[in-house]
């Protein structure tokens, strides 16, 4: 993976965290089912260079994603129906995008325990940043942080004692899209002074 493709692929994914509820509690979750997601990506394409009909890996790859996300949704589901039903379609966006990233998956061949370890430290970088993004974003649009519960979330003050708390525009899509500019500017600035992602990925 090039150094281009990875911060690519990292853009692509954390632009998929603004649709989703301005709430640490959500972005919990949803994390945790995109890191679970790409992870399954990577057995996937594994298994379809294993059993030896990479002909027809996008046949098999969207499926196969698919039924790994309905499979999450579920479980989130039965966990919490208040969770599942807020996430609603967004949960759908993360195997398309892993589709259209594919040939960030497809164009190395290394041994199977490589290339997790290589996408266990992309899920670290991406999960890291995108906690700091719904942290951030509901710590200054509501003074709170906020952790999953089986109701839905559950709800601590932090900021709210400060008087220019809350600020609402961070909670809109905009405000998210702001938000998610300075954290790629930032990303992109580590990864120049440091060169800890292309090291990772």
């Amino acid at each position: 993976m090039t150094k281009k493709a990875s911060f690519f692929f990292t853009a692509s994914c954390l632009i998929l965290l603004v649709p989703v509820p301005p709430r640490f509690a959500f972005g919990i979750v949803f994390i945790l089912c995109a890191a679970v997601i790409v992870l399954a990506a990577v057995m996937l394409k594994a298994l379809i260079e294993y059993i030896g009909v990479k002909k027809y890996k996008n046949l098999l790859f969207m499926p196969g994603i698919l039924a790994v996300t309905l499979f999450l949704y579920a479980l989130v589901g039965l966990w919490s129906a208040v969770t599942a039903f807020t996430f609603g379609f967004i949960m759908y966006i993360l195997p398309v995008s892993l589709f259209m990233n594919a040939s960030v998956f497809a164009d190395e061949h290394c041994p199977l325990k490589q290339m997790l370890i290589r996408e266990l430290k992309n899920c670290a970088v991406l999960s890291v940043s995108g906690l700091f993004f719904f942290a951030a974003r509901e710590l200054l649009a509501y003074g709170t942080l906020s952790l999953p519960v089986r109701s839905g979330l559950q709800v601590f003050g932090i900021l709210k004692g400060l008087g220019f708390f809350p600020v609402f525009f961070w909670a809109t899509i905009p405000g998210a899209l702001v938000l998610l500019a300075f954290l790629l500017v930032a990303l992109a600035a580590v990864d120049r002074r440091y060169g800890i992602k292309e090291d990772a990925l």
